[in-house]
Formats: C-alpha cells, structure tokens, sequence
C-alpha cells in the first residue's frame, strides 16, 4: 500500500484563510507578489515626479518668454502705427527736425566742453565772460536781438484762440530750436504764461489782441516745418477757426526786451 506524502496532502487540502482556495496549487504565490507590489511602486514615483517638476519649470519658462516677446512686439506695434499714419513729406520733415536738434544739441555740448576747459585753464576768461552775460541776455529777453527765422500772423476775428493754443505754439517753437521769441510787443521767456481773463488773452499780464503776430529766430526751415506738421500749432490756430499765414525770412529783429526782477526765493549755491 502506497505511502501518503504529509507535507502535499496538507498543502493542497489545506484551507484558505479568505475562502478562495487557488485551484491550481499557487495560494502561497499570491502574498508574496503583493507584498512586493508597494515596495516597487514608491521606488518609482519620486524619479517620475522629478521629471514632472522639471517638465513644469520649462513649461513656465516658455510661457514666460512667449509674454514678453507678445509685449515687445504690440509695444513697438504701437510706436509704428503713429508714424504709419502720416504722410511721407511729414516724416522726412520730422526725420530732418530731429537731426537737426541733434545737431545743435551736439555742437552745443562740444562748445561747453570747450568753455569748461577755458576756465579750468584759467585762458582767456575775460571773452568767455563777455560770451556768456550776452548769452544770458539773450535768454533773459534783456537785449534786442536779430538774427533768421519765421513770422507767424494769426488772424483771430472770433476770438477762437485760447490760451492753450498759444502755449502749444510756444511749446512748438522752443522744440524746434528757436532763440528768442516775441509775441505781439512781449519778449518771451523760461517763465512767459498764457491766460485766459474774462474774455481776454493775456501774455505775461499783458492783453494781447489779433491779429497776433509772432516772431521767432532760428533755422527758419526747421521752425517751419515743425509747424506745419498735422496736429501742430498752426493746424490748432485753423481748428479755432483763425486765419494763419507764416513767412520765413533771412532778417527778423526783435527789439522788444525784459526787465529782470531779482529772484525772490532761489539764491546760488556756494561750493564748498
């Protein structure tokens, strides 16, 4: 009579603790492959959550520059689309009072350097001094000057211009490099104003009245062409309903001139 194997029959016939026996003989296979499940599984995520912060960072980096790039480009949009709308004999007029003011802005620089110099050197000091009161004069409007420039004459029989109208001229005029300016017997100056009292155009305190007429001394073809630009002051005065006519010319003198009042608050600074 054949021997029974304890160990086979106790493992086959032996019951499951869930009552699912495995039919196959593999019920002792099972916990060890669960077992081993979540061990594995936490070894692996934090390479794949590295990979998905980096994958992150490059996507808002991208974003972030993909914005910039959107903002570069309307900003210059922007700047395009003001000058697009103008005509070409107006930009070459823009392009050629810029250049100009450049310069003079350049040439004025390069004067300043030269008269540093001279006074640091100590070298002919009594001319620059001469130089530099005839220039303040002028500035100041204390001295008659003459010189090129433009005359503007603006006929206003309704009484359409206002104050601000003739600040924008006056704005006009000094940005395209005028020296001295008058307006209807008033030297104009760093601290000339414009107002409106009670139905009547005052320059400096002083009632002006149309026609009013103008007169400017510098590059006469930069001053003009400054004026004429759509939008400037001379369309202003038109919009106002003025009549204006504007006249360049190789002569203009301006006799009318300032008294300076000595300043009430403002005193030099003494370098120690």
């Amino acid at each position: 009579m054949a021997e029974e194997n304890p160990d086979s029959q106790g493992t086959a016939n032996a019951p499951d603790p869930q009552g699912t026996a495995d039919p196959q003989g593999t019920a002792n296979t099972v916990p060890t492959a669960n077992t081993a499940g979540p061990a594995n599984t936490a070894g692996t995520d934090r390479p794949r959550r590295r990979r998905i912060g980096r994958r992150t960072s490059a996507l808002i980096g991208v974003l972030t520059m993909l914005v910039g790039f959107a903002v570069v480009v309307q900003v210059r949009q922007t700047q395009t689309d003001e000058l697009s709308s103008m005509r070409q004999d107006d930009l070459v007029r823009l392009l050629d009072e810029v250049t100009q003011r450049n310069e003079d802005l350049t040439a004025e620089r390069s004067q300043l350097r030269l008269d540093r110099s001279n006074l640091q050197s100590g070298s002919d000091q009594g001319r620059y001094l001469r130089n530099y009161a005839t220039l303040q004069g002028i500035l100041a409007g204390t001295v008659p000057v003459e010189g090129q420039g433009v005359t503007v004459r603006v006929d206003d029989p309704d009484h359409g211009v206002a104050a601000q109208d003739m600040v924008h001229m006056l704005e006009e005029l000094r940005n395209s490099g005028a020296e001295a300016i008058s307006v209807s017997g008033v030297r104009i100056v760093a601290s000339s104003y414009f107002l409106d009292a009670g139905g009547e155009l005052l320059a400096d305190g002083q009632i002006i009245s149309p026609p009013y007429l103008w007169s400017a001394i510098g590059n006469p073809d930069t001053i003009a062409g400054a004026l004429e630009i759509p939008g400037g002051a001379l369309a202003g005065f038109r919009n106002a309903g003025a009549a204006v006519q504007m006249t360049t010319s190789e002569l203009i003198r301006i006799d009318a001139v300032r008294t300076v009042s000595p300043p009430e608050y403002a005193t030099p600074v003494t370098e120690e």
